[in-house]
């Protein structure tokens, strides 16, 4: 082949990927939406570990899970921030094993599940306030959610 027929491709299979991204984009939201519009369709996640619900998405030989997460915990935070004294006061002089200070507090875990399980070794009781407390929150004070479609642990179905 040469350049120009290779340019000239690559620039269609780039025009459609961006197209089925798109359309991908909107059906996950479809999913989403109607897994969020369903409560009554959610089931509890898998790994029971993980605080969230699951609604699965049914197709026509497969089922797609769309995970909703738990509370998402805040991945850094500054000293200074109004919040950080509350954090503070709750991690009963255990912050530094929860966070690392680099003139602003960074989380030491990769996921919110460690992060629970190591309040709860830590901090026992106090543990639930301490997590609570270390929820990220939008501009409204909601705590931040993340969802996603997981297509990739798609599996036979009814």
């Amino acid at each position: 082949m040469s350049i120009r027929a290779d340019v000239d491709r690559g620039l269609e299979i780039r025009a459609q990927v961006e197209k089925l991204e798109r359309e991908l984009k909107d059906i996950e939201t479809r999913l989403k939406m109607h897994g969020l519009q369903n409560p009554g369709l959610q089931v509890d996640l898998k790994d029971a570990d993980r605080d969230g619900k699951q609604y699965l998405a049914p197709g026509t030989a497969r089922v797609v899970p769309v995970v909703f997460t738990a509370d998402i915990i805040i991945g850094e935070f500054s000293a200074a921030a109004p919040r950080a004294r509350m954090i503070r006061d709750a991690a009963k002089g255990k912050l530094d094993d929860f966070f690392k200070s680099v003139n602003k507090f960074e989380n030491r875990f990769t996921s919110g599940k460690i992060f629970r399980l190591r309040a709860g070794e830590l901090l026992a009781e106090a543990a639930p306030v301490f997590i609570t407390t270390c929820l990220a929150r939008d501009k409204q004070g909601i705590p931040k959610s993340q969802i996603k479609v997981e297509w990739d642990a798609a599996k036979e179905g009814k």
